[in-house]
This record gives structure tokens, sequence and C-alpha cells, in this order.
């Protein structure tokens, strides 16, 4: 299944996709990762939410962003996982630091606690992914 018909069936099942917010810094160094040419799987649909991101100086509370950790269900596991979104150097997934280039992490990424997005896994299996909790960041770091 490509992007394209991944998020076009979204749509149809959804009556739309949700709302995903980014900063204007979050933005730049996701695109850097995709570059300016076609890319497929993972780095497919991380550009296409990319294209269709709502950039904002401030995200909305409880956004996953990059560096945050969030909880999220997918349908597969009765308890929700604990993750970071991190650029791909940084990732771990023994620590729960997941890459914005997975297909977890791009599909994720700028949604808001509670909101769902159906999303096709490595496998081509569609599944729902959706953020119950957000953490807020530390302030010490």
């Amino acid at each position: 299944m490509t992007a394209a018909e991944t998020l076009s069936m979204s749509t149809t099942a959804d009556a739309g996709l949700p709302e995903i917010f980014l900063t204007a810094i979050e933005h730049d160094q996701l695109s850097r990762l995709v570059g300016d040419h076609e890319a497929t799987g993972a780095a497919g649909l991380l550009q296409q939410e990319l294209d269709r991101a709502t950039l904002v100086e401030t995200p909305p509370p409880h956004a996953v962003g990059l560096d945050r950790w969030v909880h999220y269900s997918d349908g597969r596991g009765a308890d929700p996982r604990r993750v970071k979104i991190v650029l791909p150097q940084q990732a771990d997934i023994d620590a729960g630091l997941i890459s914005a280039l997975s297909h977890v992490g791009a599909g994720l990424i700028g949604l808001r606690e509670g909101e769902s997005i159906l999303w096709p896994d490595p496998s081509g299996a569609v599944r729902k992914l959706t953020p119950v909790l957000v953490e807020e960041p530390d302030p010490r770091a």
C-alpha cells in the first residue's frame, strides 16, 4: 500500500485527517531528513505529513513533537507504549527512542492527545495510532 493510498483510505474512513502541529524548527529538521526527492515507505509518509502540517510558534498543549515522551495505543496491546520520537541518529529502540523516520514516529508526530490516525505498519497492515498521553517536557533538559 502506498503512502497516498493509506492517507486516502484514512480520509475516507475518518472523514478527514486530524490536523497536526509542528514548530518551524521541527518542520525544518524533519524536512531535511526526507530531502527534496520523492520518498517512499516511512519517509514518504513523513513527507506527506510535513506537507499538510500546520506550523506554529508554540505547539498546542499535549501535541506530539520531537524529543517528547508519548504514550500511544495502536490496537495491538492492552497497554499503551511509551516512546520518544527522535532524529534517526538518536534512535535506540531498547531505550524507547524511535526515529521520526519509523512508521510509528511518522504517524504520531504532530498529533494531539486523543486524536487518531489510520496508519500503515511496515508490513502494509493499517492500524489506528492514538497518543493517549504526551508528557510535558522536562524544564531541566
